[in-house]
């Protein structure tokens, strides 16, 4: 699985939110750092009253804002970083007691994947599978967010305390990923993680083992689950979106393109949605399943040909070809023009005049 920078999307109507519970212990961090609290959130855009409930709605741009304002504030990069190695699940409120209710890793994380949209707005969060890894993924893909590094550095701290919950606190991933570039101090991530980082990915992630997903979550609760349950499907039902249903599909099926291709199922089953109901609500916004896989690979394969070090056959097998040739026959579908031929006219480009 080849995971480089995204592209942009078309903006969406409504900005995105994000529960006030996503900032547990934020102040008291800032202030330990040196900050002035006050001026921090009023940089941001945001109130300190706006954190006086755990369910209030935070603007999710303010709320990446708070963490870089704060970064700025304090001369501390990487304090998203340390936020996130120290943030208990139960402090992300409802969706992360709806993870450690659950009765395993694996149905944690699956809970978490249906009932993320009413934690927070306008992310990718689910699972891939790559040769017998699992990758926990996670990516903001509202366009108008772009300072968003302390965002992706605190949250994978986040999940990855799901996993210690279940798996004791010497858990490790494999590996963690992260879409911004390399920052100056990138070692203190391989010591916080206690894993290799890289940067400048397509998307942010978490590298595990399978066998993980077997274990037991300490604090599993049915009944807490059973309560919580309604308040998140409510909180879902209100994300809807008909006219975002079609880019939140599309940068789903973007995210699960590897050496195969996601199905209608798989992603409704992402989506927390049984087939029928998927289908309804692409045909209530006016799009087809092959209409936006198609999209998709082709969004995706413009992006890779941008890239001159990335061979063909590695584009090809990360939009789900088994083959160069059939790539290229989809690639003069689209354009008009072969593979190599679009990628020499880009590089080309640069140099020519009006």
């Amino acid at each position: 699985m080849a995971i480089a920078s995204d592209i942009p999307e078309t903006e969406t109507i409504a900005p995105p939110k994000v529960l006030a519970s996503a900032a547990t212990g934020a102040t008291d961090l800032f202030c330990r750092r040196g900050g002035d609290v006050e001026t921090i959130f009023g940089r941001a855009g945001l109130r300190l009253t706006d954190l006086g409930s755990p369910v209030n709605e935070l603007d999710l741009k303010g709320y990446c804002a708070l963490f870089e304002e704060a970064a700025t504030a304090t001369q501390y990069d990487n304090i998203g970083l340390e936020f996130g190695q120290r943030f208990l699940p139960k402090h992300l409120g409802v969706i992360g007691y709806a993870a450690i209710s659950s009765p395993t890793l694996a149905a944690a994380l699956r809970n978490m994947e249906r009932y993320f949209p009413a934690h927070q707005g306008q992310t990718s969060f689910g699972l891939l599978q790559d040769s017998g890894v699992l990758w926990l993924s996670y990516r903001i893909y509202d366009p108008r967010i772009a300072r968003r590094r302390q965002d992706a550095e605190l949250s994978l701290g986040m999940f990855c305390n799901i996993f210690k919950s279940a798996l004791g606190p010497d858990w490790a991933p494999l590996e963690i990923r992260f879409e911004h570039e390399r920052p100056g101090e990138y070692h203190a991530h391989e010591k916080a993680f206690g894993a290799p980082v890289r940067f400048g990915r397509r998307t942010n992630a978490i590298a595990f083992r399978r066998r993980d997903l077997d274990a037991s979550m300490p604090q599993q609760d049915p009944f807490l689950f059973s309560v919580i349950t309604p308040f998140l499907e409510r909180r879902c039902a209100l994300q809807e979106d008909p006219e975002d249903f079609a880019t939140v599909v599309r940068n789903q099926i973007k995210l699960h393109l590897g050496d195969t291709i996601p199905t209608l199922s798989e992603i409704a089953r992402i989506l927390g949605l049984p087939d029928q109901a998927f289908q309804r609500r692409l045909k209530a916004s006016g799009v087809a399943f092959a209409d936006l896989l198609k999209a998709a690979r082709h969004e995706l394969a413009l992006h890779y040909l941008s890239d001159p070090d990335m061979p063909l056959t590695e584009i090809a097998y990360c939009l789900g070809y088994s083959e160069l040739s059939a790539f290229s026959r989809a690639f003069r579908n689209w354009t008009g023009m072969s593979p190599q031929r679009y990628r020499r006219t880009r590089q080309r480009r640069p140099f020519l005049t009006a």
